[in-house]
């Protein structure tokens, strides 16, 4: 009797360890099972391969960029070390690069060329940040850098060039910074008629009535998730990454489990695509 007991008891915690087992692997899309992201970010760091997208706006395509993560290795005085072509020491920080970017704009096909590259610690810690984007005869290119907290913006128009370099304070307060930019600019029209206000009104103390642009944060809450991308007829397992812009913005990025960014969904219908998965 008690053998016949436990071996009920035995079958009936193998069933509900598979049911459960198979709810956690087989749910739905769009549910997923909650994982920690920075788990999903180191994967990101290191995915062995560049994610080669197309940019789609409306379904129709508008250009083309290739995503590239990389692990830099750690100074190190030890040379002796026996380690496969390719293979990293010691990790010593990631970068990552957006290269052979593009965007076709308008019915004459003017091209908007870009690159960016930006640098992070081994705890993800940004270090740097540096875009350009080219549309002749005019080219732009942003750099920031955590070291010294300045930002520095460089225009280029044929034979003429303008460039500025803030800090991080100064940004902080658009107003300031708008003033020293374009000269002396009354508190009432920036208050009022650029910002949103009734033209003529008078500025609060302190610029109180501007709207939200001061207290913008950039900060985004990420909901990381593991999760299903449906692929033709076929689903593959997949990280699924979520936020809101703006608190009304959904973006969604989907990333294989070797870190591959495989789709991502971004506002106003523009969606990145792994060339692989166009070709499935």
């Amino acid at each position: 009797m008690l053998k016949s007991l436990g071996l009920l008891a035995l079958t009936a915690f193998w069933i509900t360890m598979n049911v459960l087992l198979w709810r956690s692997e087989f749910r739905g899309e769009g549910e997923g099972t909650p994982v920690p992201l920075a788990a999903v970010w180191e994967k990101v760091l290191r995915a062995p391969d560049d994610s080669h997208l197309e940019v789609f706006h409306q379904k129709r395509k508008v250009g083309h960029l290739r995503w590239s993560a990389n692990a830099g290795e750690l100074a190190s005085t030890n040379t002796n070390a026996n380690l496969e072509e390719g293979m990293v020491r010691r990790v010593g920080g990631y970068t990552i690069d957006i290269l052979d970017g593009r965007f076709d704009l308008g019915a004459d096909r003017r091209r908007i060329r870009f690159t960016m590259n930006s640098s992070f610690t081994t705890n993800h810690q940004w270090q740097s940040f540096n875009v350009q984007l080219n549309q002749r005869p005019m080219s732009l290119e942003v750099s920031a850098a955590a070291t010294n907290e300045t930002v520095s913006v460089r225009f280029q128009q044929g034979e003429e060039t303008i460039s500025r370099t803030f800090t991080f304070a100064q940004l902080r307060d658009p107003v300031k910074l708008l003033q020293e930019v374009a000269g002396p600019v009354p508190l009432g029209l920036l208050t009022g008629g650029l910002l949103g206000g009734g033209v003529g009104e008078s500025a609060p103390p302190e610029l109180a009535a501007l709207p939200a642009l001061q207290r913008l944060s950039l900060g985004l809450q990420w909901d990381s998730r593991l999760d299903w991308i449906k692929i033709g007829q076929a689903k593959l397992r997949c990280y699924r990454l979520q936020t809101r812009w703006l608190e009304k913005h959904q973006v969604t990025i989907y990333i294989s489990r070797v870190g591959e960014i495989l789709r991502v969904q971004l506002p106003n219908e523009i969606v990145l695509q792994n060339t692989r998965m166009l070709l499935l």
